[in-house]
């Protein structure tokens, strides 16, 4: 690296009447001194440079036209990237940008500083086209001059012959950038790297342009935020009187109060007569002594990106106002917000999701550099990759991160989407007709056996046979799945119970709900044919009893047989005398009113036993139904939850915790 030796520098020479703002003489430029890790309402920005990081992994998965914004969380890890590129850098330099429009002095107002003609000036054409720093005290610079991209032969050391009043600025890096209103896009893309790069930005400004637009559009206002680490040099004064000087500070000054910009320092300056310039080497001096700019630079960049992320997380009461959503409380200030402590209008989305990994090892370098003391990022941001791709990967039942601490949702939205799976499946159907199965295959045990004789003769029996088949060849279809209409009304179901725990969430956060609900709405229809499977009884299985009543009945059928071949012999025998030496019992006709009512009692019987018996069947089907009705109940409740109430309730833990991240990441206790 090229380190030109500088001489000393000249003696300031303080302003006149007029010249600088009343009681800021020395004032340091980032607004005070923070000993220790820099936090934010209680949050260190170790915690928040993380939260940023997860808050990129929880988006990265949700990246689509009506998700979040593939160029919000592409400059996220930017941030995140050059977050922790600056803080794994020398802690020991504060990065000090000159800033300013072709003609405004600040090359000259550079070498003031410098104490030498580091930066050309120009004479009939006053431009920068090229970066020039100058350090004071060389150790440990050299990475960060090459993360700024100076280029070697433009780097200028002022580390000996350094008067005893300048050994305070020893850790300033002060950069003279290129000209922000530069004609060539190369020149501005330049100034814009290197302003996004800066700890502290002093905007050097002249009479004529320094209420100009493309400063103020392209640079003040978008950066409202970073007031603390902005200042304005009103350079040129030695072309003024201290009336005009004292108009235009007043002037400048409400127009910064008027962007928000209202802890931007003011200082009036002459590179030409040195007047100011000793004002502004105190205040970047005792900046450099504080060295909090470079963590009040990247606080004030996350305080910019996680407004950037609001959207998503919509008014941040939405808890409070949510009947569906149980929020786990906000994560408290100072107290890590990952997926442990969870328990679980601008920006328009579209590009890549899996981005998160690079913002994630972004922001624990970050987090572990700062305050020199913070946990080692990388395995606190990698836990929270592994949080989220848990979240995300988990399966159906499985608790993702943050759901552990929320409860499910309303019993009531699940009966509801439970009752409308019945219905497609055709629950009650099928328990009608397996009921109805029942009671006709018992016919075959129970019956009495001359009924079967007369539905033979009448050709009913056939018909009975064919309806048995056919309800059970209908029970097999239903546990095939539902098809056609019922597949309709079950991703019908499936919208409805997302439309209504999404409720009242963003629009990003709807839509992602529904994803998540709908994401196994395919595999539906088999699953609840499954369950009705099982809990459907063995196809024409037979109650044991049903066989001691067909054998009771056949013992009776023979009898009766028995008797009517009895009546027939007397008949016979008795009547026409056909064998006079038979047996009394069979000839004797004075037996025949006894052995026919016999035989009608026991036919009699035998119709009262299988009317009674069919009574206990239709008793026992009706109870089996209902059992049978229970079971495929409990299995599609199950399918339910597996499929569709465990996706949802996981991505509104990740709701959930996205909200907490962003309290976090915000610094808002």
């Amino acid at each position: 690296m090229t380190a030109a030796e500088a001489p000393a520098a000249r003696p300031a020479v303080a302003g006149g009447p007029g010249i600088g703002m009343p009681g800021q003489t020395g004032a340091v430029l980032t607004g005070g001194t923070y000993p220790g890790e820099l936090r934010a309402r209680g949050v260190s920005l170790s915690e928040r440079l993380s939260a940023l990081a997860r808050l990129v992994q929880i988006g990265s998965a949700r990246v689509g036209p009506e998700g979040f914004s593939a160029g919000l969380l592409a400059d996220a890890e930017a941030l995140l990237a050059r977050a922790g590129e600056r803080l794994r850098l020398s802690s020991h330099h504060t990065i000090a940008v000159l800033a300013g429009g072709t003609g405004s002095g600040k090359s000259s107002l550079f070498n003031q500083l410098a104490g030498a003609q580091f930066s050309s000036v120009g004479v009939l054409r006053p431009v920068t086209r090229e970066p020039h720093a100058c350090v004071w005290g060389m150790d440990g610079a050299g990475p960060l001059l090459d993360w700024l991209g100076i280029e070697p032969r433009r780097r200028y050391a002022r580390s000996s012959a350094l008067e005893e009043g300048e050994r305070d600025l020893t850790g300033l890096l002060l950069v003279d950038l290129p000209d922000h209103d530069s004609v060539l896009a190369r020149e501005s893309a330049e100034v814009r790297r290197l302003v996004a790069q800066a700890d502290l930005m002093v905007w050097v400004l002249d009479p004529q342009k320094y209420a100009d637009a493309a400063v103020h559009s392209r640079y003040l206002v978008p950066m409202a935020g970073h007031a603390s680490v902005i200042a304005a040099a009103l350079n040129q004064a030695d072309l003024l009187t201290p009336e005009q000087a004292e108009d235009c500070v007043s002037d400048l000054r409400r127009l910064l109060d008027a962007e928000g910009l209202h802890d931007a320092r003011v200082l009036v300056t002459s590179a030409t007569s040195a007047a100011g310039v000793a004002d502004l080497r105190r205040a970047l001096m005792e900046t450099v002594i504080a060295r909090q700019a470079a963590l009040r630079r990247i606080s004030a960049d996350v305080d910019a990106m996680a407004a950037r992320f609001v959207p998503y997380a919509d008014d941040m009461e939405v808890r409070a106002r949510s009947g569906l959503v149980p929020w786990p409380a906000a994560a408290k200030p100072g107290a890590p917000a990952g997926p442990g402590s969870a328990g679980a209008a601008s920006e328009r989305p579209g590009g890549p999701a899996g981005s998160a990994g690079g913002a994630a090892t972004a922001g624990n370098s970050a987090a572990g550099e700062v305050g020199g003391g913070a946990a080692d990022a990388a395995g606190e941001t990698a836990s929270a990759a592994d949080g989220a791709s848990a979240a995300d990967g988990a399966g159906p039942g499985e608790a993702g991160p943050g759901e552990a601490g929320m409860r499910a949702l309303p019993a009531a939205a699940t009966e509801t989407l439970t009752a409308a799976f019945s219905a497609a499946a055709g629950m009650s159907g099928v328990g009608r007709a397996l009921q109805s199965a029942r009671e006709l295959k018992a016919v075959d045990y129970v019956g009495w056996p001359v009924a079967w004789l007369a539905d033979w003769v009448a050709r009913r029996d056939p018909v009975r046979k064919i309806r048995l088949g056919a309800l059970w060849e209908e029970l097999r279809d239903v546990s095939a799945g539902a098809t056609g209409a019922q597949q309709a009304e079950i991703s019908n179901a499936v919208t409805t119970f997302a439309d209504e725990a999404g409720h009242g969430l963003p629009g990003p956060w709807q839509i992602s709900v529904r994803q998540a609900a709908r994401s196994r709405t395919t595999e539906i229809p088999g699953a609840l044919g499954t369950a009705i499977a099982e809990a459907l009884p063995k196809e024409n299985s037979v109650a044991p009893w049903w066989r001691a009543v067909a054998a009771w009945q056949g013992l009776l059928l023979g009898a009766a047989a028995v008797g009517l071949a009895w009546l027939v012999t007397i008949i016979i025998l008795g009547g026409f005398g056909a064998a006079p030496n038979a047996p009394l019992l069979l000839r004797d006709a004075g037996l025949l009113p006894w052995v026919a009512l016999m035989v009608v009692a026991i036919l009699l019987l035998g119709w009262l036993t299988a009317k009674g018996c069919m009574a206990l069947v239709m008793r026992d089907a009706d109870r089996e139904r209902e059992q049978a009705q229970q079971r495929m109940r409990a299995g599609i409740t199950n399918v339910a939850r597996l499929f569709v109430v465990a996706p949802v309730e996981r991505e509104l833990a990740e709701f959930a915790r996205f909200h907490d991240e962003l309290t976090v990441a915000r610094a808002r206790g």
